[in-house]
């Protein structure tokens, strides 16, 4: 086949290209690279700030638009996957529609359909926009989700959403958000993860445990890592002996990952039902991840072990900083759920594995 993946987040489809072209079909992949993250791409849009990087922006995309033809399966990152207004993402959709054999989306990041199920429904316990029904810091200072649910919004995914051919949601609560609305066109797929480039080395009885925590640009509120670095600098103020921090901001992917190599527990996302691409990365090298571990995740994977760090903004930081100091003095549960962290990954995010599903969705709704 001939696959056009358009955008990506956390290097994603950049890794379902890899393992695709190797599979014989011919992949090309359109994204800004993850900015700062590096990621592969083979055609680079992307976005700078100001006036005369919207015009270079606008003017890269119409250059470009006119090879987006012929291709038997467009994959969308999400519905809005260039830097562009409604309206005008609209026009451009329209165009891949029209101009090749099936437009399908890949279910990551907000869109409409999530960000109402997470403020308008009791679908969510909490998520980075409310806590029960109060809403977040987050939600408070940017007011993202009054953007995400204005009608503008609403009524461009309903056109998305009616008019793709597919969809494929990498994380439960995409998938619990958007079923509604997609039915059987919509397949869980689980996110990717190449294990061939992860060192897996399981964790036994290190000298002192060290946090590992990066932060991305404008997201220490939204993911709740700078609680979590708060949280871990306590601890490493009151035990010196048997922890340490490293906290590490905006470097490339690779870069990143070897950084994160050299740590115990990495922490990712606090207000998350489920791991993302930075915690299955960490638990495939034999990292522990504190992230996104609710009941629901685990029902959609289907397994009763549990190696996650399960963080939520349900308990306070304080009973956290209890559990994290009970964990590092446990060496035996460490090496236990490090062991189970890589299992999960390849029970469940091999790249072969999520692939196939990939390819079996498109060969399912395209016959």
């Amino acid at each position: 086949m001939n696959i056009l993946f358009f955008g990506d987040y956390s290097n994603v489809h950049a890794s379902l290209a890899s393992e695709l072209r190797h599979r014989g079909h011919k992949v090309t992949v359109v994204s800004d690279g993850g900015r700062y993250m590096e990621t592969e791409k083979d055609i680079t849009l992307d976005r700078q700030p100001g006036i005369k990087g919207t015009l270079k922006y606008v003017y890269e995309v119409v250059k470009t638009f006119p090879q987006f033809k012929e291709f038997d399966v467009v994959q969308l990152i999400n519905p809005h996957f260039l830097s562009l207004k409604p309206e005008k993402l609209k026009y451009f959709f329209n165009l891949l529609k029209k101009n090749n054999h099936s437009v399908f989306l890949t279910l990551a990041g907000n869109d409409f359909h999530f960000v109402d199920a997470c403020i308008n429904s009791d679908m969510f316990r909490f998520s980075e926009f409310r806590v029960g029904k109060t809403p977040t810091e987050f939600d408070k200072f940017t007011n993202h989700s009054t953007l995400w649910t204005q009608p503008v919004c609403r009524d461009y995914a309903n056109y998305i959403y009616d008019n793709i051919d597919g969809a494929m949601s990498l994380l439960p609560e995409y998938d619990m958000a958007s079923r509604p609305f997609l039915g059987k066109r919509l397949e869980f797929t689980n996110l990717p993860i190449n294990l061939s480039q992860y060192k897996f080395s399981p964790i036994q009885n290190p000298d002192k445990i060290r946090f590992f925590i990066g932060i991305r640009e404008g997201m220490r509120i939204q993911k709740g890592t700078g609680l979590m670095l708060e949280m871990c600098r306590k601890l490493e103020s009151r035990y010196p002996e048997l922890c340490e921090v490293e906290c590490v901001s905006n470097l490339s992917l690779r870069e990143y990952l070897r950084r994160m190599s050299r740590s115990h527990i990495v922490l990712d996302q606090l207000y998350s039902y489920s791991p993302g691409m930075n915690a299955l990365q960490a638990m495939a090298m034999g990292r522990l991840a504190g992230t996104g571990g609710q009941p629901e995740y685990y029902k959609y994977i289907n397994r009763d072990y549990r190696p996650i760090i399960a963080l939520t903004p349900l308990k306070t930081l304080p009973e956290w900083e209890d559990y994290l100091l009970s964990l590092i003095q446990n060496p035996d549960e460490m090496y236990q759920m490090s062991i189970n962290g890589r299992k999960l990954v390849e029970e469940n995010n091999d790249i072969g594995l999520v692939a196939d599903r990939f390819e079996n969705h498109w060969k399912k709704i395209m016959n």
